[in-house]
């Protein structure tokens, strides 16, 4: 399993934890055309690194991980942004997925959709 597909599955047995979101709603490397919605978040997890580190006895003791969730946000959205990103920091960090990268919000140039984006290390 990818890092991105481990992400996703703590994400959706999670679900409940995050306001206005469903599984349908989160991807992992890209998103389908069809797949974006007008009234809810769009979420989708790519990796960043998977690094060999913390050596002993010339072997590598453990990966370190490293993974962001960029968060797309409907142009009329009403839901509180900070509640729901706050709440996935929480279950990410309750699975051993820590916060390292918070960028705030952006707009995306090609349609003015409001965009944020988390980035999370993980040992394995």
């Amino acid at each position: 399993m990818t890092l991105a597909s481990e992400i996703r599955q703590v994400i959706v047995n999670s679900i409940e934890k995050l306001p206005n979101v469903s599984s349908d709603q989160i991807h992992t490397f890209g998103i389908k055309a069809n797949d974006w919605m007008d009234d809810k978040p769009v979420f989708l997890i790519t990796e960043i690194s998977n690094n060999e580190s913390g050596y002993g006895d010339n072997e590598a003791t453990y990966l370190q991980q490293q993974a962001q969730v960029q968060i797309y946000y409907p142009k009329d959205y009403s839901g509180d942004m900070d509640e729901l990103e706050n709440q996935l920091k929480q279950v990410m960090r309750s699975d051993h997925y820590y916060c390292f990268g918070d960028n705030g919000h952006i707009l995306t140039p090609d349609d003015g959709q409001l965009m944020a984006t988390l980035k999370f290390n993980h040992k394995k």
